[in-house]
């Protein structure tokens, strides 16, 4: 493993060019064998120091080469090991540097001869480029390493340049110097990890695992750094619980980190085997109950069927007809199965979608397509929550046309897929509320209970679902007859006949921070961490056993005969007795622990990752003093701050967007480019707006009037809002060009952000209330007059006042051709927040928001890249397999986020360093992404996006969202079958 602690790149001033250019030229001139005393010749073997010591588990040597010449700045490139024959492993490379006396320009003029006037000229061009930085020379390269065994050996010391020497290495049976050593190695390999760690986007796994590894085994200290996000001390307990909820990164690297040091990093001094869970499960949270404002004399709304089968603590998802699950299928297909790739791509493939359809054993076929109409009345997915990558409580709920025919479909089906293998099982179970039958594997990747009431269908992976099924089929108390969704549908009728409905009821979020799910949750992030660290564990163990990664071919692969000779340890036991894996790792509070089969690694009570066994089948006993404090924690600040949760309900209804006519009245052309309508409406009723503090105290009452923007405003928003600071009601407003913004990059920093703005074509204002500008703060909105009506602030940002209108903007003549065209007007809704973003396709801005996601997905694209490298590098994986090992470490695939494919960049024979990692998407033997977007690349969204407009509206007892969203959709072809 190398970490290197180098910069590779140095900017120098312009300056530089004009002041120092007969430099350049004199370097230029020079003849060669002058010229060639500026590189880092290696010194004679006998000036370099060799000190090593042998120890257990590993020795230490660490070889300094002196510089002929100190050098300002960073120096040479980082050292590395070429093949050796005592294995070496992970390799700290660095330059020695100290205070330089005086600077160049402030020293003698060398004499002619031996380059020592170039090395002069080399050195005052550092000078220059670093200014005023601290006076620092490096004066030595040193490269430490560990080893093993006692015998002497010999190491051929290279750079990228090429080699810089073979050194003999002859250890000592020395442990004070061995200490010494090692103290001095951990320091610079801990502060390397830390750089590395903040270089990139990568899951910080590797790194990680590494230092908590080796720290237990050699008992050196952790860093204090070590699983920390910087933010842990201040963290309030609401969003670190939402944090926990949503799978925050976070959250699961700092779990990660406990696991692989062997001890919860949250609980004071102790082990994961001196925490029992020996205390009572905590009480949950004590929501007060919720008045529902329904009219007594209002009728009865009208409520499908299938509500009154879903157990009130399950989500709602449904789709009604058949066709227009299709849809919704459809559209998900077009996207790559994954539905959030619409937006952008991320770098970890998400198919917890594809996996649940494996798992409840629904398949689609081109029949089902056909007959489903015919048999299927109405349909939707419910469940306990929506962790689809780990391995979600989630089933389907049909209402037949014919339940004889899709009841007789389904077994069909059932019965085939447990004929097909030897390792899924079907038989009939009985529950307390009725029978069913289980298709099931013993890994969980197929978990299916299919039950039957009054004709109604539920297929779900959760014993608990299904007994829930049965039981509110028998006693009437459904999601149906509570008030809130009562509620929902008498807000939003079912004549809407939406496309989707999607209803959360409080108990199904209340359910969530229930002791039950947090305390599983957070057993379910040391499991997946478990799970991971066994992998990782297996690659380090296999480096070593083969000789390290520094003994790696030109591919990074160690060679068939090592390996014969030196089998790799796979189960968990070894492991843990070599020290790859922490002492008591498994040990846990609930019991359960992993084991491996194979290459598979499974938890013993939630088996497979991605496939675990549903929260609600796992229930909780006892609790261990760290879980019990840290729930007590959640539970008093949302005991505090929520008095209960708020239903929250969205409806979406499509329509499709025909070809506007002809002149002539014919029918309009119909190119590729198929356009619907999506009407997207979302309320949060009854809405409690004192749960959400002070966002909810800002905006004035809802109202009928609407700022009327100039047409090539292609993005524009609008506030009414009210607050101690603004003053009364008022209408806030901002609006951005079709144009070329600054690009996104020039955004960086407070100065590169005001300098960005400056050039914004976008302006801000007010009405009716122009002195509502005069109150923001530090007093931006005062000036001095520079012509009717306008007037200059501070920074530069002029002010148009006339009309009940106050308007800012950088640019006085956007603000004269503006002004003309804004004004106040009624629409036909009430609203606080209104928003307007126009066809991106084909605009000026079109250009930028490319470039913008471009610039993100290729950071995203670079560290998955990256973290196949480290793969290679720091953990001796062969490039053929790094992608199937980041698969089982991470628990889903790498992909690059630029739509490309990862290869490994081929190595020549004897090269430094570890393999790089490139993709397809980059171009052709590139080994970063381009930075600009290649004339290819189309932004996700840009490819369905045709506008949108959205409404925002506060009641007393509600909370409004409406929006209008055109998009595009690749247009059937017939000739192709579709």
């Amino acid at each position: 493993m190398l970490f290197q602690r180098w910069s590779t790149s140095t900017e120098f001033p312009s300056i530089f060019a004009t002041s120092w250019g007969s430099l350049i030229l004199l370097l230029v001139a020079m003849p060669p064998a002058a010229a060639q005393n500026i590189a880092f010749a290696p010194p004679p073997p006998a000036t370099a120091s060799v000190t090593a010591a042998s120890g257990q588990p590993y020795g230490i040597a660490s070889i300094e080469i002196p510089l002929r010449n100190p050098v300002l700045g960073n120096g040479p490139p980082p050292l590395n090991l070429a093949g050796s024959v005592s294995p070496a492993i992970f390799v700290v490379s660095e330059n020695v540097q100290s205070r330089a006396a005086r600077l160049p320009s402030e020293s003698p003029l060398p004499p002619l001869g031996r380059g020592r006037l170039l090395g002069r000229v080399g050195n005052l061009i550092r000078e220059i480029a670093n200014g005023d930085q601290e006076r620092m020379e490096t004066v030595a390269r040193r490269i430490t390493f560990l080893f093993q065994g006692n015998q002497p050996f010999s190491v051929d010391v290279v750079d990228r340049n090429g080699v810089v020497g073979r050194f003999d290495v002859r250890p000592v049976d020395d442990p004070n110097l061995q200490q010494e050593l090692l103290a001095d190695w951990w320091t610079d390999f801990t502060a390397n990890a830390k750089a590395q760690i903040d270089a990139t986007d990568t899951p910080p796994w590797v790194q990680t695992y590494l230092v908590g590894m080796l720290s237990g085994r050699f008992g050196l200290p952790l860093p204090d750094w070590y699983g920390n996000t910087g933010d842990e001390t201040n963290e309030d307990p609401l969003l670190m619980t939402l944090n926990w909820i949503a799978g925050a990164a976070k959250v699961s690297d700092r779990v990660f980190a406990s696991a692989a040091a062997g001890r919860d990093l949250d609980a004071h001094g102790t082990t994961a085997a001196t925490d029992v869970a020996a205390l009572p499960v905590p009480q949950p949270i004590a929501w007060q109950p919720t008045d529902y404002p329904v009219d007594p004399g209002a009728p009865e709304p009208e409520i499908e069927p299938l509500a009154d089968h879903v157990p009130p603590e399950c989500f709602y998802i449904r789709y009604g007809k058949f066709e227009n699950y299709l849809w919704f299928q459809d559209l998900t297909d077009e996207h790559g199965g994954d539905i959030s790739r619409m937006i952008t791509l991320s770098g970890l493939s998400n198919d917890g979608g594809e996996r649940l359809t494996k798992q409840l054993g629904i398949q689609m076929t081109v029949m089902g397509r056909m007959l489903g109409p015919t048999i299927i009345t109405d349909q939707a997915i419910i469940g306990r929550d929506l962790y689809l990558q780990d391995g979600a409580a989630m089933g389907v709920v049909f209402q037949p046309t014919n339940a004889f025919l899709l009841r007789s479909s389904l077994n069909n089906d059932r019965t085939t897929l447990a004929s097909a293998s030897d390792d899924i099982t079907l038989k009939n179970v009985s529950l307390e509320n009725g029978v069913g039958t289980l298709l099931r594997s013993t890994d969980n990747v197929i978990r299916s209970y299919m039950v039957e009431r009054d004709e109604f269908i539920c297929i779900t992976n959760s014993e608990a679902i299904a007994e829930r099924f049965l039981e509110v089929g028998r006693t009437g108390e459904s999601l149906g007859k509570t008030e809130a969704f009562r509620l929902a549908r008498t807000l939003h009728p079912l004549s809407v006949d939406d496309t989707i409905f999607a209803y959360f009821s409080p108990e199904m979020l209340q359910g969530l921070l229930s002791p039950q799910y947090l305390i599983e949750l957070r057993r379910r992030m040391q499991s997946e961490a478990d799970i991971a660290l066994v992998h990782l564990a297996r690659l380090a163990a296999a480096s070593q056993a083969t000789g390290g990664p520094e003994t790696a071919n030109s591919f990074g692969a160690t060679s068939a005969s090592s390996a014969a000779n030196n089998p790799p340890m796979r189960e968990i036991e070894p492991l843990v007795a070599a020290g790859f894996l922490p002492v008591g790792f498994g040990e846990r509070a609930d019991g359960s622990g992993v084991f491996t089969v194979g290459d598979r690694v499974l938890d013993t009570r939630r088996g497979a990752r991605g496939s675990f066994l549903p929260i609600p089948d796992s229930p909780i006993d006892s609790v261990t003093a760290t879980e019990a404090e840290w729930f007590a924690e959640i539970s008093a600040a949302y005991g505090e701050q929520f008095r209960s949760f708020d239903p929250i309900f969205v409806g979406v209804k499509r329509e499709l967007i025909e070809s506007p006519a002809n002149p002539d009245g014919s029918p309009g052309t119909q190119d590729t480019e198929l356009r619907e309508r999506l009407l997207i409406h979302a309320e949060v009723a009854p809405w409690q707006p004192d749960n959400y503090g002070w966002w909810a105290k800002q905006l004035g009452p809802a109202t009928p009037v609407s700022i009327r923007f100039a047409p090539d405003d292609i993005v524009a928003v609008q506030a009414h809002v009210a607050s101690d600071a603004l003053g009364p009601p008022t209408h806030l407003f901002a609006a951005i060009k079709d144009s070329n913004p600054p690009q996104p990059e020039a955004f960086d920093g407070i100065l590169g952000s005001y300098q960005a703005l400056k050039l914004l074509p976008g302006y801000l204002g007010a009405w009716p209330l122009p002195g509502a500008l005069d109150r923001l703060p530090l007093g931006l909105g005062r000036g001095q007059p520079v012509g009717p009506n306008m007037s200059r602030l501070l920074g530069g940002v002029y002010r148009f006042t006339g009309g009940e209108f106050s308007i800012l903007s950088f640019d006085p003549e956007l603000l004269t051709q503006t002004v003309p065209e804004l004004a106040a007007e009624e629409v036909g809704d009430s609203a606080q927040l209104r928003a307007h973003i126009g066809n991106l396709r084909g605009s000026q801005l079109e250009d930028w928001v490319n470039q913008f996601v471009y610039q993100r997905a290729s950071t995203t694209s670079e560290a998955g890249a990256d973290f196949l490298a480290s793969l290679c590098g720091q953990l001796g994986t062969p490039p053929e397999d790094a992608v199937e090992q980041a698969k089982l470490i991470l628990g889903g695939e790498v992909q690059c986020a630029l739509g490309g494919e990862y290869q490994p960049l081929p190595r020549l024979a004897g090269s430094p360093g570890s393999p790089r990692w490139t993709s397809t998407a980059w171009g052709a033997g590139d080994s970063a992404p381009a930075a600009l977007p290649p004339a290819s690349y189309q932004a996700p969204i840009l490819q369905w996006f045709r506008g949108a407009d959205a409404t925002v509206t506060q009641y007393a007892n509600r909370l409004v969202a409406d929006a209008v969203i055109e998009i595009a959709r690749v247009r059937p072809n017939p000739a192709a079958g579709q």
